[in-house]
């Protein structure tokens, strides 16, 4: 009797927590109600929206309307990845850049990374040789290694195929931490083009740029500020003539000119970074600099696309002191500067998860998280309601109603850079203004982890 009445706990428990596991989930409670301008403003991004399917490879038609009306003028579109470390967003890139490529004389696509080394990129997607994976690990982030952006690369590389070098895309960096690779390239010109006088010349040419760039401005005194660089900058100046003047004189034959057609946009960049650097620029200037110097490159006529991190494609100062890329470069070019904002509703995303109870910083590597569902009266929370797995909506003509208001803002929205904690949501939150800071948005209802 008591072997029987153990094996019959034993089936009711075993049947009790068996039930436990098959009960249905409770589900998550529904959003609370918007306020009356909220919903109007609602009502307006759905009646205004172009949608699309996130797991599209290229623009769907109405993308495509979309991007070419907005980008009509234009002669920078810049994007602002708000939140890092998704699937999405280079998606989005990819159709946006591809789109505009065949409709509205797109032929750059910048990115937030090094310059020199972005070339080495850029000279792949226009059909040369290297290994895609050590290409972009020399950009310098674990943002740029990863399956969607090479998905990115490999697109760009397939349209540019078979076509005139005038009507293929480019592949660039926007920041110029050091010039030395591009003097690297230069360096290592063979000498059977070059010959061995000229590889000397150039090679000590250059040895300024090590020099300046070691000075750090102002730590080591005047000469170090003024003496290095202002020899430089005429060096840099006679060094580009000579490779341009070289690439004239023997680069026509099929060896010879990839070669120094490449070294010549390289000596291009090094003449570019002195100049500049003799004007001891603040960082946002200087990357505006850069911009517009990618800008000349494409041609004129041509259009350049960039991908900012965070908010550095928006016309924003955060916290009075950290001014945006974006500022100097829409005060120089007013209309013919677009941006956009990249925002999501919920999901998961590759960042840095903060502990509850700090230590050493309180910081943990790099993992896939769950991003807490929008705070209430935050653009989110509004966008998030509305139909379709993702849309864009131009927020330059806001109507003057309820609506209008609300969508004009401020209202938060987030801004995850790479950290993140659920316990916390509204500290990853900017107050934004449309279309003060950002002409458009490009929403995607939900998000997962880049690969």
């Amino acid at each position: 009797m008591r072997t029987r009445t153990t094996i019959l706990l034993s089936l009711l428990a075993a049947f009790s927590v068996d039930a436990c596991r098959s009960a249905p989930k409770t589900p998550p409670p529904p959003p609370p109600p918007l306020s009356d301008s909220a919903g109007a403003a609602l009502r307006w991004v759905d009646s205004h929206r172009a949608t699309f399917t996130g797991t599209d490879s290229v623009a769907s038609s109405a993308e495509q309307s979309f991007l070419t009306s907005f980008a009509n003028n234009a002669q920078i579109v810049g994007f602002s990845e708000l939140t890092e470390g998704t699937h999405e967003f280079a998606y989005v890139v990819r159709r946006a850049v591809l789109a505009l490529a065949a409709s509205s004389n797109v032929r750059g696509l910048a990115i937030q990374a090094p310059m020199a080394e972005a070339m080495e990129v850029d000279r792949y997607v226009r059909g040369g040789a290297g290994d895609l994976t050590r290409l972009l690990r020399r950009l310098g982030s674990w943002r740029w290694e990863t399956r969607e952006m090479r998905a990115l690369v490999e697109a760009m590389r397939a349209y540019n195929h078979g076509r005139a070098a005038a009507d293929q895309v480019g592949f660039y960096g926007f920041e110029i931490p050091s010039a030395q690779h591009a003097v690297n390239v230069i360096d290592s010109l063979p000498e059977v083009l070059t010959g061995a006088p000229l590889k000397a010349w150039l090679r000590r040419t250059y040895s300024c740029v090590a020099i300046n760039e070691g000075a750090q401005w102002g730590r080591e005194g005047r000469t170090a500020d003024s003496l290095y660089w202002r020899s430089c900058g005429p060096a840099s100046v006679a060094a580009l003539d000579s490779v341009s003047a070289l690439r004239r004189r023997v680069g026509t034959t099929a060896d010879a000119a990839p070669i120094l057609a490449y070294a010549e946009q390289m000596a291009k960049l090094i003449e570019h970074h002195v100049r500049i650097g003799l004007r001891r620029l603040k960082r946002e200037e200087l990357n505006m600099e850069h911009v517009l110097f990618l800008s000349e490159l494409v041609g004129a006529g041509n259009k350049l696309m960039l991908w900012g991190g965070d908010v550095e494609m928006g016309r924003l100062t955060l916290d009075g002191t950290t001014v945006q890329t974006a500022v100097p470069l829409s005060a120089k070019l007013g209309d013919k500067y677009r941006n956009i904002a990249f925002a999501f509703n919920d999901g998961v995303v590759r960042a840095r998860l903060l502990s509850a109870m700090p230590r050493g910083g309180g910081e943990i590597g790099l993992s896939n998280v769950t991003i807490r569902s929008p705070l209430p009266n935050t653009y989110e929370d509004v966008l998030g309601r509305a139909s379709g797995d993702g849309f864009w909506v131009d927020m330059r003509s806001l109507p003057s109603d309820a609506a209008g208001k609300w969508l004009g803002g401020p209202h938060p929205m987030r801004l995850i850079t790479e950290q993140y904690s659920a316990l916390s949501p509204e500290n990853f939150q900017t107050s934004l203004e449309f279309p003060k800071n950002f002409d458009a948005i490009v929403f995607v209802k939900t998000v997962s982890p880049p690969r």
